[in-house]
């Protein structure tokens, strides 16, 4: 199975990069040997700035994509971490009747014919203010660092124990 781990954000408004760092971060865990054992899944990371219908050739050619992002919510801990199951995201508006959302993206890129990830999941990162401009990660978003990277990998060693459980 290839899966794409796909990171999130705009370094220029703080804490909204925090899916970049942690995509790098799991990547270089990954490449350190941090990783479940296994010959079925291989992995990609991206650290992307990009969003709605710009992920298409992103995310095309991916059997499961694991997205790392910032979300606004009402009354956010800085940093909490919760994982969603790709049928737990919801289509949601966009800031422009220009944008479309990452399920409408990946509907998209079904209809067009194009390989699209069957299995999706986002590590969802609770933050105050995603507008805040300027660079670098607040203290409370650095502090949530390894609990972000530690819920990503969680979801690739399920996915890797998976294809495990499957294999003949």
């Amino acid at each position: 199975m290839k899966a794409l781990v796909l990171g999130l954000g705009n370094e220029l408004y703080g804490d909204d990069g925090a899916g970049l760092l942690a995509v790098r971060t799991l990547e270089e865990e990954w490449a350190a040997g941090l990783r479940p054992e296994g010959e079925g899944l291989v992995v990609a990371f991206e650290a992307c700035p990009l969003s709605g219908a710009a992920l298409l050739d992103v995310v095309r050619g991916s059997d499961a994509l694991l997205i790392i992002d910032t979300i606004l919510r009402d009354e956010p801990v800085t940093g909490r971490v919760s994982v969603l199951d790709g049928a737990d995201i919801r289509d949601l508006p966009g800031p422009s009747p220009h944008y479309i959302s990452v399920p409408q993206t990946l509907a998209l890129g079904r209809s067009l014919g194009l390989h699209m990830p069957r299995r999706v999941a986002v590590v969802a990162v609770e933050a105050k203010n995603l507008y805040r401009l300027g660079e670098g990660l607040t203290p409370e978003m650095k502090a949530a660092l390894p609990s972000i990277v530690n819920a990503a990998q969680k979801v690739l060693e399920g996915w890797e124990a998976g294809l495990r459980d499957t294999s003949p």
